[in-house]
């Protein structure tokens, strides 16, 4: 997945809105979302190659989504990596364990002896997994509904690094969060500060429309058509404190494939 917005209590305390487009090669197969573990429930759409998701939500309420970045020099998947690439694990297994074997969410946090900082204890069970296994270069994104929402940045030959995501509008593309020097970001952010405080539909569709945008104009693309690793499928949703929570997925570019509704896998 190569962007994603995040509006944490952007429809009021509680609540999350998030937008996802997934750029990949379109001879990748992946199947539409679905039930990808039973205990504890988490939905999502699955890759067919490795087994993994690019985003998984538990129990309708944490959201997990990777983004893939491009190597470092001498780093995990780069030219010059002298490790074989079998060596590194998918990504997208990384994504789809961050959720199902993260602690529940009232699961108390860790306070750091040192500094007294809270450590919200899903983060510090994907930092976990980052120990225990090698991965290529990623941002790899926690939300949930009820607040805790960070970004850890791995993969690029130094020890992860984490971002807290503040309540408000964020973006991720393949790069850190909310980086001014990413155009695609700083285009999201500005027209994100534009969107006024509304209902879900009307905040869900402002969201899709600017998954929608094609480059041009000084627009720098979200909805990419290109040969290597277009835009092939979207995701919205609305969770947490919010009347009806919804999961809505276009299974194709969001510019031409409509959004179908399959909020009913958050009653999983």
């Amino acid at each position: 997945m190569c962007t994603l917005i995040a509006g944490i209590g952007a429809l009021g305390p509680g609540t999350l809105v998030v937008g996802a487009n997934r750029d990949e090669s379109p001879d990748r197969p992946a199947s539409s979302p679905g039930l990808l573990r039973e205990r504890p429930p988490v939905v999502g759409g699955r890759d067919l190659v490795a087994g993994g998701t690019w985003l998984a939500i538990r129990e309708g309420r944490f959201v997990v989504a990777l983004l893939n970045r491009r190597p470092v020099p001498g780093g995990p998947g780069s030219p010059d990596d002298p490790n074989d690439p079998s060596s590194y694990r998918s990504r997208g297994l990384l994504c789809l364990d961050t959720a199902a074997e993260g602690p529940p969410a009232d699961a108390p946090h860790r306070l750091d002896p040192g500094t007294g900082e809270r450590h919200p204890a899903r983060r510090d069970a994907a930092l976990a997994l980052f120990a225990r296994d090698a991965y290529a270069h990623c941002t790899l994104v926690g939300l949930d509904a009820d607040g805790e929402a960070w970004a850890i940045h791995a993969g690029h030959g130094k020890p992860p690094e984490t971002t807290v995501l503040a309540p408000g509008w964020h973006v991720v593309t393949h790069a850190d969060p909310d980086d001014p020097g990413e155009p695609r970001t700083a285009w999201l952010k500005a027209r994100l500060r534009e969107v006024k405080a509304g209902g879900v539909e009307a905040t869900l569709e402002a969201v899709a429309a600017l998954l929608r945008r094609h480059e041009g104009d000084g627009v720098p693309g979200v909805c990419l058509h290109r040969d290597r690793f277009p835009t092939v499928s979207s995701t919205l949703l609305a969770l947490g404190a919010v009347e009806t929570p919804r999961y809505l997925h276009a299974a194709g570019p969001p510019c031409v494939t409509p959004y179908a509704d399959v909020s009913s896998l958050l009653d999983s």
